[in-house]
């Protein structure tokens, strides 16, 4: 059976040990354990050869934004005004200059992951108890189809998750002008828009179970078809051409199969509601955090007939289910609880850890036989 290359299992074993000690022995965060894990995640993604999903053919596009774009593009894609640039001009933009330099493509992912690294890590330690149970789920397996993947909307996921520092402070703004580098990043961050204002919902346990039972049995009605021209009034014309291209695109746009990641998401609903109330009352900025988490949620299930639309559009929220609520409980609830929840979250690692390695991992060529990186 196919199995994760060494640094991986490196990484893995690190954050299970570290988590541990975090959570039972020290019982507060170290921000040790978060750069270790920084340093080796940037190594493992950043100067990867031929690994993930996506890596092709932005290896090929490397080249291609020298060669077909100017640095005149590049502005006219960041003003919004007319221009035949696809792709968002920030990507464009660190490509362009890497290539100008004359240094190879590994610089291009290992500057993406230094990015997307300290602004996710960064983020995670200033808001969870305990960052290392965190990053597990961070690296199990969002790492390798957000980062390693799907680069681009992993950053600019990135850029929105640090936008929670000034949707905390009620720096609108600030706020903005993340969601503005974010889209600079992915059309998809516009999605977090609205994660100002929805961080100020009162929500309860009840609240929560009713919105999600809604978002459910919405979803055979297609909702998001009315997106269209939702979109096409607040957001530049290639976000809403994005959305209205892949409303019934014939690889993407058939609905979610049910399995394992229904199952997941379950036990991750059911833990948010139960300890809703301990969250609130335990964890600084919880109710935020949850508000978003609920929403990323509610958006999957919307989303539901659309896969790439339910794997895509909730991406942001999402981020907050698992890193932050998930985590954050961990340190909320207490004694006989905590440890259940602990050896519940493990248990899911260990088990996404095989399961990943001899599937999606395989494929991606993150396996032992498979898996290249520049620095060896």
């Amino acid at each position: 059976m196919p199995i994760l290359h060494p640094i991986f299992i490196l990484i893995f074993l690190f954050l299970a040990v570290a988590s541990y000690w975090e959570i039972f022995k020290l019982e507060k965060k170290q921000s040790i354990f978060v750069w270790v894990a920084a340093i080796l995640v940037i190594i493992a993604v950043g100067f990867r050869v031929n690994a993930g999903a996506d890596y092709p053919v932005y290896k090929m596009l490397f080249s291609g934004f020298a060669i077909y774009t100017s640095y005149g593009d590049v502005v006219d894609k960041a003003l919004f005004r007319p221009n035949t640039e696809e792709i968002e001009w920030i990507f464009v933009l660190i490509n362009k200059i890497i290539f100008d330099f004359g240094f190879p493509f590994y610089i291009v992912t290992f500057i993406m992951a230094l990015i997307t690294v300290s602004l996710k890590f960064t983020t995670i330690y200033k808001n969870v108890a305990y960052p290392t149970l965190a990053l597990l789920f961070y690296f199990m397996p969002i790492m390798f189809f957000e980062d390693s993947g799907q680069m681009r909307q992993g950053l600019g996921i990135a850029v929105c998750v640090a936008s929670f520092k000034f949707i905390k402070e009620r720096n609108l703004f600030m706020f903005l002008l993340c969601i503005y580098i974010a889209l600079g990043f992915h059309k998809t961050a516009i999605v977090f828009l609205p994660a100002y204002w929805i961080v100020k919902i009162p929500l309860n346990s009840k609240r929560i179970f009713w919105i999600l039972v809604v978002a459910l049995l919405t979803s055979p009605f297609e909702l998001y078809r009315l997106g269209g021209s939702f979109f096409s009034t607040i957001s530049p014309e290639d976000v809403s051409g994005a959305y209205t291209g892949y409303l019934d695109d014939r690889y993407y746009g058939t609905q979610v199969e049910t399995g394992l990641n229904d199952i997941v998401k379950l036990f991750f609903i059911v833990i948010l509601i139960k300890y809703d109330k301990k969250g609130c009352e335990e964890v600084w900025w919880y109710e935020y955090m949850r508000n978003l988490s609920v929403f990323g949620l509610a958006l999957f299930y919307i989303f539901r007939s659309n896969e790439i639309f339910a794997v895509r559009l909730p991406g942001a929220y999402m981020f907050f289910v698992t890193m932050f609520c998930m985590s954050n409980l961990v340190y909320a609830v207490k004694d006989r609880t905590r440890q259940i929840l602990y050896l519940g979250f493990m248990t899911y690692f260990i088990a996404m850890f095989f399961y990943f390695g001899s599937g999606n991992g395989h494929r991606g060529s993150f396996t032992s036989e498979r898996y290249n990186n520049a620095l060896w």
